[in-house]
């Protein structure tokens, strides 16, 4: 979508909003009162089982006599145009509805979203995804909670690092160390054999690099957003990422199709290494799951923490809901350790609640991994307009550049002056 496009689209939202009441506020209305009723919950194809949604909608009417909650799964395609035009209606509006965590900031700074915050230590407090709840936080206002987590992690193939006498990666340097010495081992003999497949339309798992190094695309200061791409912490990142696109990786600008797929390389022998989301460990192919490794991506330094990005959804109150008050019970039902707990099971998403992670089934990931993978976590700038930052492809646009070896200072300073234009727009 051209940029003109999207800024129209989050202009055409502000203004919808605004024209209904409910934009600048987010505050609860004063027709959100009612005792019972029936509740409407949009939730996405996918996202929750249907024996989860079955016990939601049974439990939520034995505790509330009277009033009923009904599921309605959304498909993901065009989600943001349908939750712009209902939410904007009080007549039309979901009571409750699934948002994607980096397109909350978006909703709630334009009014379409609840105020939460009074809820925070009842749905579960320190225990939710840290870094879900800062993106839904504005101004000291919570305006949405973690439904659901998809964890990235380092898939490896432990036969042939200790083939090649390298152990498991500490650090990030280790990293990128150990992917050009399996590759100039190349243990197999594997013709055009890489030590890593690593493409740059999987930007999620890229910026774990960037928010290891202590650096994000973007920060607020004094009430405008300054990019956080010229500064020695992401720079350090991006050099190494250069090396290795420079010495040892597959794939690097393969289209998004291709990419998606990272495993198929991995069972081919063409690479040691892959990282992507934990759902592929179900597309590892039999033969390898037993000499399949699987690491959080290394911090910086031996011992310390990374920080990696985390795709996901939150869960959040539509301002124009009528029915505020029993929302709010929903929401605690949504976020209580029986729902929490059969997501986990039946979906295998780490859940908003991350002390119920145990209820992720076994795999080649463990559960204790994905937990602490998502405590880490860190997410992109909760900027009202950082979906445009997105929808411009502005994330693989800075990792192109960098793939394709430009430099590291024309790029950082060229990509941040479009985050810094993109951010700012008004």
């Amino acid at each position: 979508m051209a940029k003109r496009t999207w800024i129209a689209a989050a202009a055409s939202l502000a203004a919808v909003l605004a024209i209904t009441g409910c934009a600048g506020g987010a505050d609860t209305g004063g027709e959100g009162d009612a005792d019972s009723g029936d509740l409407r919950v949009w939730l996405m194809q996918d996202s929750v089982s249907d024996d989860a949604v079955a016990w939601l909608e049974e439990e939520f009417a034995a505790q509330n006599p009277g009033s009923t909650l009904t599921v309605e799964m959304q498909p993901w395609d065009d989600i943001v145009s349908r939750l712009q035009t209902s939410l904007a209606s009080k007549s039309e509006t979901p009571d409750i509805v699934e948002i994607g965590n980096t397109k909350t900031a978006t909703f709630a700074n334009v009014g379409a979203l609840a105020d939460l915050s009074g809820l925070y230590d009842e749905v579960g407090g320190d225990d939710l995804i840290p870094s879900f709840v800062d993106a839904a936080t504005l101004d000291g206002k919570t305006y949405a909670y973690p439904l659901y987590a998809g964890t990235s992690v380092v898939f490896y193939r432990t036969d042939l690092l200790e083939k090649a006498g390298i152990p498991e990666p500490e650090t990030l340097d280790d990293l990128v160390a150990a992917s050009a010495a399996v590759q100039a081992a190349n243990p197999e003999a594997v013709e055009g054999f890489k030590g890593i497949y690593f493409p740059v339309v999987d930007v999620h798992g890229l910026e774990g690099w960037l928010f290891s190094h202590g650096a994000n695309y973007a920060h607020e200061k004094d009430g405008e957003w300054v990019s956080g791409l010229d500064t020695p912490e992401a720079k350090a990142a991006f050099e190494q990422m250069q090396t290795i696109w420079d010495t040892s990786a597959l794939g690097a600008l393969d289209a998004k199709e291709t990419a998606g797929n990272p495993w198929v390389p991995y069972n081919n022998g063409e690479v040691a290494m892959f990282s992507y989301r934990v759902f592929a460990q179900d597309s590892i192919s039999p033969e390898l799951a037993d000499v399949t490794g699987v690491m959080a991506l290394p911090p910086v330094e031996a011992g310390g923490e990374s920080h990696q990005f985390l795709g996901g959804s939150n869960v959040a109150i539509a301002a124009n809901s009528s029915k505020q008050e029993l929302a709010k019970k929903a929401m605690k039902l949504i976020l209580s350790e029986d729902f929490m707990s059969q997501l986990a099971a039946d979906s295998g998403w780490v859940p908003g609640n991350t002390a119920y992670a145990s209820a992720i089934p076994d795999g080649i990931v463990d559960a204790e991994l994905q937990q602490q993978i998502a405590e880490t976590s860190e997410l992109t700038p909760a900027a009202p307009n950082w979906a445009i930052v997105e929808g411009n492809n502005i994330p693989v646009d800075l990792y192109s550049a960098l793939a394709r070896g430009e430099d590291i200072d024309e790029v950082v300073k060229r990509i941040g002056a479009k985050i810094e234009e993109t951010l700012n727009a008004k």
